[in-house]
């Protein structure tokens, strides 16, 4: 069965990959013009090769990529420094770059200092940000880019499965029994099976609400069969869960269209979030969620005493050199807001998912496309999406959650304008929660 699943896997991207260049004028479209699609998925595909390119140095290939992504767009956006039209992408981006500020000024002021190498990767995140900045000034990006930018990085990671055969990793047993369909665990060049998993969670959420007909069903298909392959059930969870969004967005869209969603729940669903991870890492025994507590117990352990500011990130490769915590990294986006800022970066981090949720939408398909911010909230309870404190493979998820604009691309909004009818139903009251509405065949506007 692996070997089967090996060339399905390969074929699948193989096909992904010429089906991108032949699409690519939808692509080009996705991403607001063809050198910014170059551009971000450029990125995305080379930071997620970096370990096979430059092995033990991938961090510092990554921090060249993201300093000449950011020369590049400095150039092709002649200098300008305008930022996100709107008030909520510039405050998402400045609440970010807070994170990374107070998490650095804790780092710095707290024990001994800033313990190993941190610095070059503090110094990344900073031009990550900055990158965002300036291509939220300039392109204008559909959540179709999110799904083509996940199905380029996919097809890198399964175009050699058939011939790589350190692809797979043997199935657990024990306390910790895991296996998939294939016989083994999809992990492509990597380390672990919920890394490909992760990427391919949040590509097939985009591809299902950004998509449409034959192209959605192959696209989807794809990314089912690699999900089926890692057997990761993190991503079985959290599809199930932001699968109650997905279809309510669907269903809720075709009668009506909104902009926004109403601060107070997005407000609320994040508090919600927060509250429940908090929670979680303060009650979690050794073995709560496949182990994931024996980290969360470390963590918590460690910044006894100072949980308001934490102890910086830094700290927890000390302890892990001094065999006092776990090799495994936090597992959790909360618990790593929590050990490198305390409480204070888990409420700027918080308030950084508030924007991202309340952001406007053009096209008034607000809730398709805040699907993959939804999963983020979801997936951030046992892995980390997005390392604001660093730049990796997965960045690109974050920076194109910022980025997104529309539901659609203008193409296809043009031709969908007309689909939203402002029927009354039982879903009005729900309806009046979400947002701010637009009106039939109208198209909403930034504030």
């Amino acid at each position: 069965m692996t070997t089967l699943f090996g060339v399905l896997l390969s074929l699948g991207g193989l096909a992904a990959a010429g089906w991108l260049i032949h699409g690519r004028r939808s692509v080009a479209a996705a991403f607001g013009s063809g050198r910014y699609a170059v551009a971000l998925i450029g990125f995305a595909v080379l930071a997620n090769a970096a370990p096979v390119i430059a092995g033990d140095h991938s961090s510092a290939l990554i921090g060249v990529l993201v300093f000449a992504l950011v020369g590049w767009l400095l150039v092709a956006g002649r200098g300008r420094l305008t930022g996100p039209p709107g008030i909520w992408r510039r405050v998402c981006l400045a609440l970010a770059a807070a994170v990374l500020v107070w998490c650095v000024g804790v780092d710095a002021f707290t024990g001994d200092g800033v313990y190993g190498s941190r610095l070059p990767a503090y110094a990344a995140a900073a031009l990550l940000l900055l990158a965002v900045w300036l291509a939220a000034g300039a392109a204008r990006v559909s959540l179709g880019a999110t799904a083509y930018t996940g199905l380029a990085v996919l097809s890198l990671l399964t175009i050699p499965t058939v011939l790589y055969e350190r692809s797979w990793r043997a199935c657990t047993s024990g306390q910790l029994e895991k296996c998939s369909l294939a016989g083994g665990l999809f992990k492509s060049f990597y380390e672990s099976e919920n890394y490909i998993a992760l990427i391919t969670s949040f590509t097939l959420v985009a591809i299902v609400c950004a998509l449409r007909g034959a192209e959605r069903l192959a696209t989807a298909a794809f990314c089912v069969l690699v999900i089926v392959a890692t057997g990761s059930r993190t991503s079985y969870l959290a599809l199930v869960a932001v699968g109650v969004w997905v279809v309510g967005a669907l269903l809720i869209e075709r009668r009506r269209q909104y902009s926004q969603i109403h601060l107070a729940l997005c407000a609320g669903l994040v508090a919600a979030a927060a509250a429940t991870a908090a929670y979680l890492t303060w009650s979690a025994s050794r073995t709560t969620l496949s182990n994931r507590g024996n980290i969360w117990i470390h963590a918590r352990e460690h910044i006894a005493g100072t949980e308001i500011t934490g102890v910086g990130v830094s700290k927890w490769y000390l302890l892990r050199d001094l065999g006092e915590a776990p090799h495994h990294f936090f597992h959790s986006g909360y618990v790593l807001a929590i050990f490198s800022g305390g409480f204070v970066a888990l409420a700027l981090w918080g308030l950084v998912l508030v924007t991202l949720l309340r952001a406007p939408i053009v096209d008034g398909r607000v809730l398709s496309a805040k699907a993959p911010v939804a999963l983020f909230v979801i997936y951030s309870f046992t892995e980390v999406v997005w390392n604001p404190l660093s730049v990796d493979g997965l960045t690109w998820i974050f920076a194109l959650m910022v980025l997104t604009t529309s539901a659609l691309t203008p193409t296809d909004a043009n031709g969908r304008a007309m689909e939203s009818a402002d029927r009354p139903d039982a879903l009005a009251g729900l309806r009046r929660l979400i947002g701010q509405g637009t009106r039939r065949g109208a198209v909403g506007t930034p504030d």
